[in-house]
């Protein structure tokens, strides 16, 4: 009875903690309508319920359509056990009269009369996994079950699967391939992983820490109380309401004061409540485009300087956390803005997924050699300037150069000396001194009769930060044409749009 009692207890931990971070979406993301803890809108897949204002992308298939997502929870107290296709046909594996698959498909059926099958997704987490050994496990990917498994005959071990899980549900091929895509295992994901997770999503949201010191955490409790309350549903207000009621909220900051600026929605930023102040932009663009490219020369970069100039920022407590939910041409441009005679200490925030590290400034150091400079062409009145930090963009830039006529322009390529990626800088000291170096060695390599500077860069939004405001100390007066890449192919190919222009 007392392991019945820990086992259905550790299982409601699990739930709780599956929806806080969920529910902390709210605070921190542009997206999620949202969260509902045991609905009632289908079975089986009711644990966790998460609705999207506006379609989002199902990040395996990069497809944009999804508007809602199913979580069911399954907690085990030991890792004896594992995901094999013979276990989701299994109704022992679940302790129900029908097996995973068979509830699964039912609510696929369910939910397919009221959503296209595109715009929703089945989640099962768990803190098992799927057995190396089994016939499906090569062909998982991340969450989803990848289209290899569809492609061998019938009598290879896939092919036998899929007969095995079409045949208990008496289905066609086809329609087991159509459910299964909306089928998502994100396995592996104990307790001590999900409060891992949260910790940085708290810190985020400004929401009180997960103690160290003590066993309990009040978020699991709390969950599991709100729900006796009939509070079992939160859209955004409703959740900013409840954690107000809750005193959850950490005590609003003394010694510091916090803005942002937003060019694009996100599903990680700062919550505006915490800010003295924030820029934004969002009514300007159309996605990352502006809504007519005019807003690049005039209205956007107005805005930036009214902002970021503004006398009040010199009352509020210093120093300024500036956090960027931005476009790197936007940071680059807010830093150039900022000079020391506007007397307000700026700290660029630099986020990495659901958590933020401040890149506090540093006192030049140039003893050691950070970047790598190659030199194309002789530098007269136009140049083209490429930073890769976190890739390479030779490659993408090359087209875009010739398709502008720019492609015979005297090139200055600049990468970290240790070499591209995503690690490339290690924190805000480095950072600080690749701006000054950087800054320094420009200015030793562009003479007075360059006119423009065309900047294409790829790195940390915070380091466009830096070097907007590196560049400016170093007295680089060239006029500064500043890009951005166009990712998604918003509109076509995807390549590079001239963005802000720096008029030094």
């Amino acid at each position: 009875m007392a392991k019945a009692i820990a086992a259905r207890r550790k299982g409601d931990e699990y739930q709780a903690r599956v929806f806080w971070l969920k529910l902390l979406d709210l605070r921190t993301n542009d997206y999620v309508k949202s969260v509902t803890l045991e609905s009632d809108r289908v079975s089986f897949v009711d644990d966790v319920v998460v609705s999207y204002s506006e379609p989002i992308k199902d990040r395996v298939t990069g497809e944009r359509e999804v508007v809602c997502e199913f979580l069911q929870c399954k907690y085990h107290m030991t890792q004896h056990g594992a995901f094999t296709h013979e276990n989701l046909i299994d109704p022992k594996f679940i302790n129900n009269q029908n097996s995973m698959l068979k509830r699964l498909y039912d609510a696929y059926v369910k939910l397919s009369q009221e959503l296209h099958p595109d715009a929703f997704r089945l989640y099962i987490f768990s803190n098992w996994h799927w057995a190396n050994q089994d016939a499906l496990a090569k062909h998982l990917h991340e969450e989803t079950i990848r289209s290899t498994f569809y492609e061998n005959g019938p009598r290879s071990a896939a092919g036998q699967a899929r007969s095995k899980l079409a045949a208990h549900l008496s289905i066609s091929s086809e329609e087991l391939l159509a459910f299964l895509n909306t089928v998502r295992f994100r396995l592996g994901k104990n307790l001590v992983d999900l409060a891992s997770e949260m910790e940085p999503r708290l810190k985020l949201a400004g929401l009180q820490p997960i103690d160290p010191t003590v066993t309990h955490i009040p978020y699991d409790s709390l969950a599991w109380e709100l729900f006796a309350q009939g509070r079992n549903s939160f859209d955004k207000a409703a959740f900013n309401q409840m954690i107000r009621e809750e005193k959850l909220m950490v005590s609003p900051a003394t010694k510091h004061s916090e803005i942002s600026i937003q060019s694009f929605a996100q599903f990680a930023r700062r919550p505006t409540d915490l800010q003295v102040a924030r820029l934004d932009l969002l009514p300007l663009f159309d996605e990352r485009f502006p809504i007519t490219d005019v807003h690049w020369k005039k209205e956007i970069p107005a805005k930036i300087s009214a902002f970021m100039l503004n006398e009040k920022l010199m009352d509020v407590p210093q120093p300024i956390h500036l956090f960027f939910d931005c476009h790197l041409s936007i940071a680059f441009f807010a830093g150039h803005l900022v000079s020391p005679k506007h007397r307000i200490q700026i700290i660029p925030t630099q986020k990495n997924r659901s958590d933020y590290t401040l890149w506090k400034q540093s006192a030049p150091d140039t003893d050691t050699n950070l970047w790598r400079f190659e030199t194309v062409g002789k530098i007269d009145e136009e140049i083209i300037l490429e930073i890769s930090v976190t890739h390479d963009i030779q490659k993408q830039l090359r087209s875009y150069l010739l398709t502008q006529g720019y492609s015979e322009l005297p090139q200055i390529r600049v990468a970290p000396i240790d070499g591209v990626g995503p690690y490339a800088i290690s924190g805000g000291t480095h950072a600080w001194q690749f701006g000054y170096q950087l800054a320094a060695q420009l200015s030793e390599r562009i003479p007075e009769t360059c006119q423009t500077i065309h900047l294409f860069f790829a790195g940390p939004v915070a380091l466009a930060y830096i070097l907007g405001h590196t560049l400016r100390l170093q007295h680089i007066t060239q006029p500064i044409q500043l890009y951005e890449y166009d990712f998604d192919g918003q509109r076509g190919p995807r390549t590079y749009y001239p963005s802000l222009r720096i008029a030094c």
